[in-house]
């Protein structure tokens, strides 16, 4: 009884022996995750000359071996325990650490610039024998936000009905680029009125934005005898500024040279009229010509304009 008694005991002790064999090369399901990244703290935007902070945090049921940072998958920081010094720097462009400041589970970047954007990833390795290794990684980006606003050109003071309106829109500098959009009182310009500009880059890698606007103008675009036109440049999430033109409408119409034939006609037509009371009546405007000897009367070209009658 008492020989017999012992296999049970050295079958567990085999059992017992092979579990840790194979704990050690993680072979049994549930083992190879012995560490694990449970949150990891790299802040999505960033001021250019800020200084940020970036945090691994993890759990694990072994020692560690080591602890890495790396930037577009190139090292750039490790802290391994076992180690003199603990904590080590492999130079890259664009990433000054502060060492005073960091440690095993915190890195701190002074004085970002525009290339410190990029992917970053922390790397959690256990001790020897099996080395299991766990990793997460997230993006983080520059942005050189600007302090202007917008700016327009290409405006005039009064637009009639029947005149272009040819606008430009262009952007502070600033990385990423800004967003253009252009509005009608407060309506979002139809597609067809938007060009598109090509943007201008910089060395320092910053861009202006442009966009244009252009449409020929009809009554409907005024507002109580007004119209807005309205530039907003956006970088979400940190800026978003609006420059704004705003003109008196002229509800006259100009009249291509070629119509001028009409003139005389509409003259006649309107003193036949001109005794009837109606609620709105045609004004005929003539315009100085600077080439005419009299200097007083523009050939082929009149405007026309709705006159509310007294």
């Amino acid at each position: 009884m008492k020989r017999g008694s012992t296999r049970p005991t050295m079958l567990a002790y085999f059992l017992l022996l092979h579990c840790f064999k194979e704990a050690a090369s993680g072979g049994i399901a549930g083992m190879e995750a012995k560490v694990d990244i449970i949150k990891l703290v790299v802040p999505e935007y960033v001021k250019r000359g800020d200084g940020v902070d970036l945090e691994c945090h993890w759990k694990a049921t072994g020692e560690i071996y080591s602890i890495k940072w790396y930037f577009n998958d190139r090292e750039f920081f490790a802290y391994i325990p076992n180690t003199s010094p603990a904590l080590t720097l492999h130079p890259l462009g664009g990433i000054n650490v502060t060492v005073s400041i960091s440690s095993n589970g915190k890195v701190h970047l002074s004085n970002v610039q525009l290339a410190s954007s990029g992917r970053y990833k922390c790397e959690v390795i256990l001790e020897s024998p099996a080395f299991l290794t766990a990793d997460s990684s997230s993006n983080m980006t520059v942005v050189e936000i600007p302090e202007d606003k917008p700016t327009i050109t290409g405006t005039q003071h009064q637009y009639r009905i029947g005149d272009t309106v040819q606008l430009n829109c262009s952007s502070p500098r600033s990385f990423p680029p800004a967003d253009l959009a252009w509005f009608i009182n407060e309506e979002r310009a139809s597609g067809q009125y938007l060009i598109p500009h090509a943007p201008t880059h910089y060395p320092e890698g910053l861009t202006e934005s442009h966009l244009g606007l252009q449409f020929v103008v009809s009554r409907e675009h005024f507002n109580k005898g007004a119209m807005t036109l309205r530039c907003t440049a956006k970088i979400s999430p940190h800026y978003l500024k609006t420059q704004q033109h705003s003109v008196d409408g002229l509800l006259t119409y100009n009249v291509p040279p070629m119509e001028s034939r009409a003139k005389s006609a509409m003259s006649e037509v309107l003193a036949e009229k001109s005794h009837i009371q109606s609620p709105l009546r045609w004004q005929g405007v003539q315009h100085p010509d600077k080439s005419s000897p009299s200097g007083n009367i523009r050939k082929n070209h009149i405007t026309f304009g709705l006159e509310q009658s007294q």
